[in-house]
């Protein structure tokens, strides 16, 4: 299994060329390869070769597994057919590979994918560093969703955020386990993993297992902090 690292990033600003293509388009790999040779052709890495680029993908659309595609670099000017491409604060899975440019993210993405990752599916991104005779640095960043902290549920989608009192999205707990500024359920720790396991038996083919991951997880999410200490 690949290898990563959790990183917090601030957020950042780049500026490129987009196209929407998606994994099942039967053309994304022409549409992204056209990208980065129109990129290359509108010379902003001109005197800045040493610099790093980026491919981002970003705008995931649910239903048919699209995304914007933008391949990037950091200018303080946004010429004429570029877009700014907001890379935002938070935490993200970094693997890191050198090889060849065109073979190493296809292999790697094909990996990620799989990977039982709490995806954001906010902005993911490419870096490429050192490139030399077709090779280069490549780290891969993969947003990391926010966690409920009363579940451990990854917050993935807007509709996944419980509401605080106001009305607005909290950025803390989901909406099964929070709404209108309050908990849904009165639960102790235990009964929350118990709740946790009933709720999605498929996923826990071994439940004692499961069970006792929980009771070293859960009290470090912020509904049971302490909790164990009462």
């Amino acid at each position: 299994m690949l290898q990563y690292e959790t990183v917090s990033l601030p957020a950042r600003t780049l500026v490129g060329l987009k196209c929407r293509t998606g994994n099942a388009d039967p053309a994304c790999a022409h549409k992204i390869g056209g990208l980065w040779e129109q990129f290359m052709r509108a010379g902003l890495m001109a005197g800045r070769e040493d610099a790093p680029c980026y491919g981002l993908y970003t705008n995931y659309g649910w239903d048919d597994e699209s995304y914007d595609a933008v391949v990037a670099c950091e200018s303080e000017a946004c010429p004429e057919g570029c877009v700014p491409i907001k890379i935002p604060a938070g935490e993200y899975a970094k693997f890191h590979f050198h090889g060849d440019i065109r073979a190493v993210p296809m292999q790697a993405w094909s990996e990620i994918w799989s990977l039982p990752l709490p995806r954001a599916y906010g902005v993911d991104f490419e870096e490429y560093r050192n490139y030399k005779d077709g090779q280069a640095d490549i780290d891969i960043y993969v947003g990391l969703a926010d966690i409920c902290q009363s579940c451990g549920m990854p917050m993935a989608r807007p509709a996944d955020r419980g509401t605080e009192a106001d009305g607005s999205q909290s950025r803390t707990y989901c909406t099964y386990c929070y709404q209108n500024g309050a908990f849904t359920y009165d639960a102790t720790m235990e009964e929350q993993i118990e709740h946790n396991l009933n709720c999605a038996p498929e996923l826990y083919t071994d439940r004692e297992r499961a069970r006792e991951q929980m009771r070293e997880y859960f009290p470090t999410l912020a509904r049971w902090k302490g909790e164990t200490e009462r």
